[in-house]
């Protein structure tokens, strides 16, 4: 056994003993964004309870004796009385911990059901969309859905969540974080962020959610603009609709705004790409655990052929950045903004134990078609364009220097 994992045991419980000393309790919480998660565990793996199915080598007993001999001390020699289960979740912790990736994690039972939980198939929440990253403490907000009880509350994109209801959430799991949000219709919720030099504490009343995934309009010179927020289910089928009005309208170039966009389904990404390219095209795949590869190809013949200008930024990313890097391989857009976020990882939900308990890990990449997997890399833009921040009256396209950006590079061309 990797010694980097016993370490982590070790750290998991001397950190357990640390916050019982200090009377701390801490949850976690949130928003998932894996490409491949699933939201019920893969029960083909589950492990047995019974310690005889488990791998019987040195490694496996040198590790099992020390944490038995740990907990004999604590249990002995420790000057408080600590719970025994306390420990043990400590030493999972500190083994998750130990390889130094924000998306995996363990669940119990109860954080699982409350990470999964719907009302009737809908979302109750706050309506914002969120990523984790390693050097920050706390979770991110990406972007804030038009008319939720986020944007009422005066949330904004890049806010950092720090706490919920008063509980910390700046080193957690972003899922369970996250699902402390969730609640009942109705009731209300205390979101503190920090937003550059201030803190703020937010007040907003909890309701169900549904998020439109597409906006779009047609802009001077027959220039269509659509607007992805995230990538779900519905997303292709709502851009073809979009797609298909612009044309309609007598659209001869498009405009493709992936701006603060989380990503969401991998799935979704490549129905996306399938509206573009032609048939039978390699879109995307998939570097398992062991090797394996998943490939994905398109099944659509129809071919997009207009010009394309995608707009990104820090905050485009997963699906969103894998729809853009096979767009550009295969010559269909020009990428405009700034550097994108660089998630290329998928997260799946395995069970551990009969008692409901899970382990969620990072369970491989995915690449473009060209082999890039733009994890912790990004995007660079063909064309560079920081954004400028516009006056509190600016309401129309003209005022947001990137669109303007992509109008022109349009008009050069």
């Amino acid at each position: 056994m990797d010694d980097k994992y016993v370490k982590g045991f070790l750290h998991g419980i001397i950190l357990t003993i640390s916050i019982i000393a200090a009377s701390v309790l801490v949850y976690f919480v949130f928003f998932n964004d894996a490409l491949k998660n699933s939201s019920k565990p893969d029960s083909s793996t589950t492990a047995s309870n019974n310690d005889g199915a488990l791998k019987e080598d040195g490694d496996y007993n040198s590790f099992s004796i020390k944490q038995q001999n740990i907990i004999k001390i604590i249990n002995e020699k420790y000057y408080q009385d600590v719970d025994e289960g306390v420990l043990y979740r400590g030493a999972i912790d500190g083994m998750m911990a130990a390889l130094d990736d924000p998306y995996s994690c363990y669940y119990s039972k109860d954080e699982l059901d409350t990470i999964t939980q719907t009302t009737d198939g809908e979302y109750v929440g706050i309506g914002c969309y969120v990523a984790i990253l390693k050097e920050e403490s706390g979770i991110r907000v990406i972007s804030v859905i038009e008319g939720s009880p986020a944007e009422k509350a005066g949330m904004h994109a890049n806010d950092i969540i720090t706490a919920v209801d008063g509980t910390d959430v700046s080193n957690l799991d972003i899922d369970y974080a996250l699902s402390l949000v969730k609640g009942k219709a109705g009731t209300k919720v205390v979101i503190t962020v920090k937003r550059e030099n201030e803190t703020l504490e937010l007040t907003m009343t909890r309701e169900k959610i549904e998020p439109k995934t597409i906006a779009y309009e047609m802009l001077d010179s027959n220039v269509g603009y659509i607007y992805v927020s995230s990538f779900y289910g519905h997303t292709a089928e709502q851009f073809k609709n979009a797609l298909a009005d612009l044309e309609s309208q007598g659209m001869e170039k498009l405009i493709v705004d992936l701006r603060d966009d989380p990503g969401g389904l991998y799935d979704s990404a490549v129905d996306m790409l399938d509206i573009f390219l032609g048939k039978d095209l390699l879109v995307a795949y998939i570097e398992n655990t062991d090797g394996t590869k998943e490939h994905s190809y398109t099944e659509d013949e129809d071919e997009f052929t207009k010009p394309v200008v995608i707009l990104i930024n820090g905050n485009s990313a997963s699906a969103s950045e894998l729809f853009t890097q096979t767009m550009r391989e295969y010559g269909k857009a020009t990428v405009i903004g700034t550097k994108s976020f660089g998630k290329g990882v998928y997260q799946n939900i395995y069970p551990v134990s009969n008692d409901g308990s899970a382990v969620k890990v990072t369970g491989g990449r995915y690449f473009s078609p060209n082999g890039v997997c733009i994890h912790g890399v990004g995007i660079e833009p063909d064309i560079t364009v920081e954004y400028i921040e516009p006056g509190e009256d600016a309401d129309s396209w003209e005022a947001d220097n990137q669109i303007v950006a992509a109008m022109e590079f349009f008009e050069n061309r």
